[in-house]
């Protein structure tokens, strides 16, 4: 069974072939790596932070672009954060970027021409949603609905961390106002649900049952939130955790499994 695992935050002093072999040692064969998050400094977010940031991640993924999905972290108060993300996708090749709330909303009008030129670039947003465990007290800018917000951006493809936890009915309500602005078609839908934990074992099945149910298996992705270097610790006990309850417990088939674990990150990259 392949495994893309769609959620892992580099600590921005790894080296490639560090990535790849704990990648090898934790059984997973495909990553989506987010750059470290560039700042603040003293209260300021400096240009040249995210630009070395974005030139470590890009560096990473060059050593195998097949198995290395790099995303560029995106502050949207850092100067030129725009051209910062121009310059990551267009000359580095990285594939979309990733974006935490921290204190910030994503209705503020500051985040519009990132979604614009994502739209543009036709490369994803990877968004955390739900409670916030780090960034002070973030999590009012983190709840599900704000995101509503993206419809003003059609074919923007974005996802949502964590089911939203503890807002896991809310996120599943928000993908369905997505999917009901492309006429019902989840084909078409341009959100994604990332399932990275956040939901605890004792929300977890009740979670995956209604966002599967709900969602359909082919826009629900498979993640683990750890580092690289904590991949080989994390990454089988999750994977091992969902396989026995999506097949043994909820009930999947074979093929939605694979969805689950790979096709849908496979679509969301993959533009429509």
């Amino acid at each position: 069974m392949r495994i893309w695992d769609c959620h892992c935050h580099a600590r921005g002093n790894e080296t490639a072939d560090q990535v790849l072999r704990w990648m090898d040692d934790a059984r997973i064969d495909r990553i989506n790596l987010f750059a470290r998050y560039p700042g603040p400094v003293d209260g300021q977010y400096r240009r040249d932070d995210a630009h070395e940031s974005i030139d470590h991640i890009a560096q990473i993924q060059a050593a195998d672009p097949d198995r290395i999905y790099g995303l560029i972290w995106a502050e949207p108060r850092t100067p030129g954060m725009v051209e910062e993300i121009e310059y990551g996708i267009v000359e580095k090749g990285l594939r979309g970027i990733k974006m935490i709330p921290r204190h910030w909303s994503p209705t503020d009008e500051m985040l519009f021409p990132i979604y614009e030129k994502m739209q543009a670039l036709r490369k994803p947003i990877q968004f955390h949603s739900g409670i916030l465990y780090g960034f002070e007290d973030s999590s009012r800018f983190c709840q599900p609905v704000l995101y509503e917000v993206l419809v003003n951006f059609p074919g923007l493809r974005f996802s949502l961390a964590h089911i939203g936890w503890p807002w896991v009915d809310e996120c599943i309500a928000v993908f369905g106002r997505f999917r009901a602005a492309v006429g019902y078609q989840t084909a078409n839908c341009q959100m994604w649900v990332d399932t990275c934990r956040g939901t605890p074992d004792a929300w977890r099945e009740e979670a995956l049952r209604k966002t599967i149910a709900f969602c359909g298996s082919e826009h629900v992705m498979f993640g683990v939130d750890a580092t690289p270097a904590t991949l080989v610790g994390n990454a089988p006990v999750h994977v091992a955790k969902d396989l026995a309850l999506l097949r043994d417990i909820i009930g999947l088939s074979e093929t939605q499994i694979d969805q689950f674990f790979w096709g849908a990150c496979e679509a969301f990259y993959s533009p429509q």
